[in-house]
C-alpha cells in the first residue's frame, strides 16, 4: 500500500470540505501548481487531483490546471470532478492524466462506465464510490442515491484490479481516523478490486492500519495541509511499501 497526497479545488483554490459540505470550506493560501511540485521534490510519486467546482457543476472546470501539473511535476496525476462524457475522458487523457475518476456517473450511468472501463482498460480509472455510512452520494456529495456500495459493487466486480476509492464521508476532514472495519469487510467482499481509503487519517499509525488489513493505497488531504504528517514522512513510509501503483 502507498499513500497518496490529494488536492481538492474550488475556483483555483485549494481547499478542504468539512464532511463534504460545500458551505464548511477551509482555503490553503497555496498555489495548487506550486504544492504539487513541492510532493514531487519530496519524492512523491502520485498526485489525488479533485475539481470540487467540477463535481458540483457537472462539468470540468480545473482542467488546465491539472494540464500544468503534469507539465511542471512527474507526478501521475489521477483526476476527478465533473467529468460526464467520452470526450471529458479523451480531454483529460490527453492533457496528461494519468488515470479519470468517475463518481456519480457509476451510480446514474452504471452501462457507460462500464463499457468506459471495458474501451480503455480498468488501468486508466479510479471509481470514486462515496457513502455516509448507509448509501452512496453523489453530485459533489450533494445528493443520495438510494444505492449502497455493496449493491453497485455486484455491477463493477467482475473487473478485476478495478480501483474503488471507497470515502466515509463521515469521516472526511474531521481528522477522526480511517473507517477500518468498513475497508475490512469490502475487502473481504470484494477481494479482486484495489481498494482506496480517504477520509479521517490524521497520523502515520492510521496509515499502517490501513496497510495491515490490505487496502491498495490511501488518500491523504488534510492531515498533510495541516501539518499532522509531513512530506517527507509520507514518501519513508512509500518506501516501505512492496510495490508501487
Amino acid at each position: 500500500m502507498i499513500a497518496i497526497p490529494a488536492i481538492d479545488l474550488i475556483d483555483n483554490q485549494v481547499v478542504r470540505l468539512y464532511q463534504g459540505d460545500y458551505n464548511q470550506q477551509t482555503n490553503y493560501s497555496l498555489d495548487p501548481v506550486f504544492y504539487a511540485q513541492v510532493i514531487a521534490s519530496a519524492g512523491l510519486t502520485h498526485l489525488h487531483l479533485v475539481d470540487l467546482s467540477g463535481a458540483k457543476a457537472g462539468k470540468l472546470v480545473h482542467t488546465s490546471l491539472m494540464q500544468a501539473i503534469v507539465a511542471q511535476t512527474n507526478l501521475k496525476v489521477d483526476f476527478g470532478g465533473g467529468v460526464k462524457t467520452e470526450a471529458d475522458l479523451e480531454s483529460l487523457f490527453e492533457n496528461g492524466a494519468n488515470q479519470v475518476v468517475i463518481g456519480s456517473l457509476c451510480v446514474t450511468a452504471t452501462a457507460l462506465v462500464k463499457s468506459w472501463i471495458e474501451k480503455y482498460g480498468v488501468e486508466r480509472f479510479v471509481l470514486a464510490l462515496d457513502t455516509d455510512g448507509q448509501q452512496l452520494k453523489i453530485k459533489g456529495w450533494q445528493e443520495g442515491s438510494g444505492v449502497s456500495i455493496q449493491q453497485l459493487m455486484q455491477t463493477f466486480e467482475q473487473f478485476d484490479d478495478l480501483a474503488i476509492l471507497t470515502t466515509d464521508i463521515r469521516r472526511d476532514g474531521t481528522g477522526t481516523g480511517p473507517s477500518v472495519e468498513m475497508y475490512k469487510d469490502l475487502i473481504k467482499q470484494f477481494p479482486k478490486q484495489r481498494w482506496i481509503a480517504s477520509g479521517g487519517v490524521e497520523s502515520l499509525a492510521d496509515l499502517e492500519i490501513l496497510r495491515t488489513i490490505g487496502c491498495y493505497a490511501c488518500v491523504i488531504g488534510k492531515a498533510l495541509l495541516d501539518g499532522k504528517i509531513t512530506l517527507d514522512a509520507l514518501n519513508q513510509f512509500n518506501q516501505q511499501a512492496n510495490g508501487s501503483l
